[in-house]
Parts: C-alpha cells; sequence; structure tokens
C-alpha cells in the first residue's frame, strides 16, 4: 500500500514525520531546560537564604559584641577578668594606711587557686580563681576600717568579697595606745575569670 502513495503525498508525509519527531524532539528537550533551570532556580533560592541567615546571624553577632565590648573591655582593664593586679592592691592599702594616718596595717596575700565550685562556667569556657588576702590593722576607730575597704572597692583592680572580719578594742589603759584603740582582722577573697583554654601563670 505504501507503494501505492502518490511520491508527491509521500514526501509530504516524510517530511510531516521529520517535522513532528524533531518538533517532538524540541518540546522534551524544552520541558527538560525547563526543569533543570527550575531547579537551578530553587537552588539558587535555597543558596540566597543561607547567606541571608548568615548575614542577618553575623549583623546580630556584631549588635550583641558591640553592646557588651565596652564593659569587657571594663572587666579586663579592672583586672576582673584575665591576670590579677596584686601591685594595685597593696598600693591602695600603702595609700589608704597613709591618708588615714594609721598606726600598722598588715597584709598577707596567698598563692591563686582555681575554685573546684567553678566548673558551673565551663560551659562558657569559663574558670574562677580566687586570692585570699588576710588585714590586720591597728586604728583609731571602726571607721577606719571601713575606709580601707570602701577604698579597696573603688581603687584596687579587681573583684573581692569580704569573707569574714573581726573588731576588737585593744587595751587602752596605756595612754600611748590613744592611736591604737580598736583592731581588726580581715579575710578577703580576690576573684579573676579567665578562660578555660587561656595559658596560666599561677
Amino acid at each position: 500500500m505504501y507503494k501505492q502513495i502518490h511520491p508527491v503525498l509521500r514526501r509530504s508525509l516524510i517530511t510531516f514525520v521529520i517535522v513532528a519527531t524533531v518538533s517532538a524532539a524540541a518540546v522534551i528537550s524544552s520541558d527538560m531546560f525547563m526543569e533543570d533551570a527550575y531547579k537551578d532556580q530553587k537552588s539558587e533560592q535555597r543558596a540566597m537564604r543561607i547567606w541571608k541567615n548568615k548575614i542577618d546571624g553575623s549583623r546580630e553577632s556584631n549588635r550583641i559584641i558591640g553592646e557588651y565590648e565596652h564593659s569587657y573591655i571594663n572587666l579586663v582593664k579592672n583586672s576582673v577578668v584575665g591576670e590579677e593586679n596584686r601591685l594595685s592592691w597593696f598600693e591602695t592599702i600603702q595609700a589608704t594606711t597613709n591618708a588615714r594616718g594609721m598606726p600598722s596595717v598588715k597584709y598577707n596575700v596567698a598563692s591563686q587557686k582555681l575554685l573546684e565550685s567553678s566548673s558551673a562556667y565551663a560551659s562558657v569556657g569559663l574558670q574562677v580563681y580566687r586570692t585570699k588576702m588576710t588585714l590586720d590593722i591597728k586604728m583609731a576607730h571602726e571607721g577606719d576600717l571601713f575606709v580601707m575597704l570602701n577604698s579597696l572597692e573603688k581603687n584596687a583592680k579587681g573583684l573581692f568579697s569580704v569573707d569574714k572580719c573581726n573588731i576588737e578594742q585593744t587595751d587602752i589603759s596605756n595612754a600611748a595606745s590613744n592611736e591604737n584603740k580598736m583592731q581588726a582582722y580581715c579575710e578577703l577573697s580576690w576573684y579573676t575569670f579567665k578562660s578555660s583554654d587561656q595559658q596560666q601563670g599561677i
């Protein structure tokens, strides 16, 4: 039957089949291209969202750093974070002693030790160290002790707490002891925060 088709019609039919085949291939290729383009678009959108989240996270981090940087720098300057500044303690004690005219102020400082209870701070990368100090003060009245403690809090570098303080009246039967009416014995703890991975030169 194929031989009975007129040559002109046969050429037209062959041309139609070829065109139809090419058109079908073009449609399939277009669909594949569109699918690949769609996948690429989605991939680019995901990448944009990831980078947007990173940029937003960086901006938030910078905001937090800017907010707390000043406070952190002050803590470092005041030797609350980092190395302790014992010299400032001694200089403050001596200056206050001279300014108040205290007859005798003796102090003793122990070695710095890591607090076992500071393990709670390990999760944030911090360790807490404590240095014990004792003060043995002879004074005219108990107000001198409060001046000394206030002076340490205001002028000495670091963070301390008063663990205990005993004040007693000395023997005033001797007239020469008018300036030594009171005696105080105090125990203080100086605290320093350091990063867990910091080299410690204790």
